[in-house]
């Protein structure tokens, strides 16, 4: 059985709202620190949308100091992809995506990171625990458009869309903390995300939870360094 314990945390983990998490809670309760085979387990909510998260991401890694933060959730797989509803997935790169940007209407400064790769110890652990390695585009808004979720997919060179990714790889980054994001496909992006999101991200937020904890109990704190 886990116990209590105190800070530092090996691992922290985040999610952008409570149901997210909630498939964990049995097994780390009410986010008080725990130690799961070994390894000290934080779990935080960090916010919705990319100003919230980076914040929150931010202040939950100060507070844990962990050495690995994983994003927990769910996701929209852009359509005509090898992902289906209820996979998966692991991020390689997480990308920060426009449209605007990828037409040539606008432009991101050029110092300014708009890609940040996930640990490979982390991606590699979280593969074999059941998750499929894909490309993760954050935008600002939830795409409902068929035609500019395939374009955002064909330019960016992305499997899924997240809204907050992004921002907590920056944090981590930041921090200098390992990081990935383990997240379920809830819906096709485009016209009928919302729809699809709200009939499946209960389901799909379970599977995203097993994944993660099948690294935890397979001995995550040999996994964290990147």
């Amino acid at each position: 059985m886990p116990d209590r314990t105190s800070l530092p945390a090996d691992v922290l983990l985040v999610a952008a709202f409570e149901p997210e998490l909630a498939d964990l809670r049995a097994t780390i309760g009410d986010g008080t620190p725990i130690r799961i085979d070994g390894a000290v387990i934080a779990a935080r909510v960090v916010g919705i949308g990319m100003a919230a998260a980076a914040a929150g991401a931010a202040l939950a890694i100060a507070e844990a100091r962990p050495r690995a933060v994983v994003l927990i959730g769910t996701c929209g797989a852009y359509g005509g992809g090898p992902l289906a509803l209820g996979d998966v997935i692991v991020s390689r790169c997480v990308r920060l995506v426009d449209p605007s940007a990828l037409s040539g209407t606008a432009q991101f400064p050029a110092k300014m990171a708009t890609a940040i790769d996930s640990s490979d110890p982390l991606r590699m652990a979280l593969t074999d625990a059941g998750a499929r390695a894909a490309d993760v585009a954050t935008t600002l808004a939830i795409t409902v458009n068929d035609a500019a979720a395939g374009f955002i997919a064909r330019a960016s060179a992305t499997e899924v869309e997240h809204l907050e990714a992004f921002a907590v790889a920056v944090a981590c980054a930041a921090a200098g903390v390992a990081f990935a994001a383990v997240l379920g496909v809830a819906n096709v992006v485009g016209t009928r995300a919302r729809e699809q999101w709200q009939a499946n991200h209960h389901r799909v937020a379970a599977r995203a939870a097993s994944v993660v904890l099948h690294w935890l109990r397979d001995g995550a704190p040999r996994l964290t360094h990147s």
